[in-house]
């Protein structure tokens, strides 16, 4: 029994260096952010070569400053409606600014789902028709309410938090 801590602390050691490890090779946040894992999930689940991957990547990166566009248009129109809200504005504003949001949310979803048909024509093929297939779903249902990656997961809260951009 002499051994029997020596034992348990060294197979504490043991686990608690095997977490570690597993935390900081698979669980830490990468240094390559949310648009480059977007960018990874597309090249392997629909088997891109490096010249496509690369036509679709410089596509995405175009498009990033359009997307930014948007999300600012979208947190104004919300900021602005809230804003009337909040001020007690008459129901013929506030109807008019809620036409604004549905306006430039309107305007995102176009946008984006003609990025997204032009990625489809540039991965070409069954596999093109195949991302169409799931992502097109995913941006009739898109509700704005934070920016999306090319993947369409959501990450963080930009448009609703007054203040932020």
């Amino acid at each position: 029994m002499k051994y029997g801590w020596l034992t348990a602390g060294a197979i504490g050691l043991v686990a608690l260096a095997a977490g570690c490890i597993s935390y900081f090779c698979f669980l830490r946040p990468t240094a390559t952010g949310t648009n480059d894992d977007s960018l990874v999930w597309l090249r392997t689940e629909f088997k891109l070569s490096d010249k496509t991957f690369a036509r679709v990547k410089a596509m995405h990166e175009s498009y990033e400053g359009v997307c930014a566009a948007h999300c600012e248009a979208i947190a104004d129109s919300r900021r602005a409606l809230q804003r009337l809200r909040s001020a007690g504005a008459s129901q013929s504003e506030i109807d008019a600014a809620m036409k604004q949001v549905s306006k430039v949310d309107a305007e995102c979803k176009s946008s984006t789902e003609k990025h997204v048909e032009a990625i489809a024509a540039a991965i070409g093929g069954r596999e093109g028709e195949r991302y169409l297939s799931i992502v097109l779903p995913r941006i009739a249902t898109f509700d704005h309410s934070a920016p999306a990656t090319l993947d369409l997961q959501q990450h963080h809260s930009a448009h609703d938090i007054p203040g932020r951009n």
